[in-house]
């Protein structure tokens, strides 16, 4: 995908034209190699300059953009970004795109993704995307906008505490009424071969043996206390991609909540990685959490190490081929760091009365958009 053809993507055949005329334009230069200035802002964003003249070619489009969010950008602009403490910016332009949404003390851009993303050619568009504006060190959070119909609140915290992490490097969940009722210390996750403490008694032979394998998610504090939640996931997908739906359930403490949810074009993996995502979002504090999925892509990758190292190498697998679904396992792997997880693999469609019934759910999901 061009730059051009991302930022023209949803207008009118004539707002099209006049804006690929300009970005056409070779007289227009995109970027400058050199240590700069946000030039609309003043704020440092890296080892280049988004170029002045580039900038003020797509303030137009941005402006039309503004006027046209979709019912999902006007949601999170309006209840939550809006009235934010640190300061975003809605369709903001950094150089060759337009942002969904940006803030320049964090560096931080969020995208909303619908369905047309996850297709082959969008994934590869979006990378594409992701990759130029991260050569500015800015991160790029991609939701999907089921996940913020799904759960508002939950993708909300998420967005509060990558805020916080960027600017203050703190450790603990949203202080804002309008997120949380109570701010919980998010705990360490322990790293393998080490010790899992067991409330005021110290470490016991089977704490050890029960560690996960994730790595460690840094200076974090454990909990003690914590409660035990167990979480059963399930994704289904017809056609891989496809219409499909996602299926989960929480239970703690004898009491069980089921979630589910689908997308008119997705794929198995995508709903498999969406369960176990909505699942965590819907948690009120840090907990252990015993999480259970049929999905040996999930499980593996997660409680051998895979996600991590496929994101610390900019998602490139050990093979060499890119790692698919990058914006989900992000989300993931950040929600992973603020619980202690331990993973299960369970056969699908046997004898596990929880993750049938989470089949089951993603099954009906599926078949509204069949």
């Amino acid at each position: 995908m061009s730059p051009a053809s991302a930022v023209t993507e949803g207008l009118s055949a004539e707002t099209r034209l006049s804006v690929l005329r300009k970005l056409n334009n070779p007289s227009v230069p995109v970027c400058a190699l050199e240590l700069t200035q946000d030039p609309l802002h003043g704020e440092h964003i890296g080892k280049r300059k988004m170029d002045r003249k580039g900038n003020r070619e797509l303030v137009p489009l941005a402006r039309n953009l503004r006027k046209e969010m979709t019912k999902e950008e006007g949601k999170l602009w309006y209840q939550f970004l809006r009235l934010y403490p640190v300061r975003f910016y809605r369709q903001k332009v950094l150089g060759r795109y337009i942002a969904d949404f940006y803030c320049a003390k964090a560096k931080l851009i969020i995208e909303l993704d619908g369905s047309q993303h996850y297709e082959e050619e969008g994934q590869e568009k979006d990378a594409c995307r992701t990759q130029y504006l991260e050569g500015y060190d800015l991160e790029v959070l991609r939701i999907a906008n089921n996940q913020l119909r799904d759960n508002f609140e939950g993708v909300c915290t998420y967005i509060d505490w990558i805020v916080k992490q960027r600017t203050e490097g703190g450790g603990t969940t949203p202080q804002s009424s309008a997120l949380r009722e109570t701010a919980v210390d998010r705990p360490k996750t322990p790293c393998a071969g080490e010790l899992v403490r067991n409330g005021a008694n110290g470490t016991t032979p089977q704490a050890l043996r029960a560690r996960p394998k994730t790595p460690c998610a840094g200076e974090l504090i454990r909990k003690d206390n914590m409660k035990t939640v167990e979480l059963y996931t399930d994704g289904a997908c017809s056609g891989n991609p496809g219409p499909g739906g996602w299926g989960a359930i929480l239970r703690y403490n004898g009491v069980e909540k089921e979630l589910s949810g689908g997308e008119e074009m997705t794929t198995n993996n995508r709903m498999e990685l969406t369960a176990v995502i909505q699942g965590l979002l819907a948690l009120r504090e840090s907990c252990v959490v015993e999480l259970w999925s049929d999905s040996k892509y999930v499980i593996d990758a997660l409680e051998k190490g895979w996600a991590w190292g496929w994101r610390k190498k900019g998602w490139i697998k050990s093979d060499k081929k890119p790692a698919l679904n990058p914006d989900l396992w992000t989300m993931l792997l950040d929600l992973t760091r603020q619980h202690e997880m331990h993973y299960h693999w369970v056969k699908g469609h046997a004898d596990n009365e929880f993750n049938n019934r989470c089949d089951a759910l993603a099954v009906a999901e599926r078949e509204k958009y069949a």
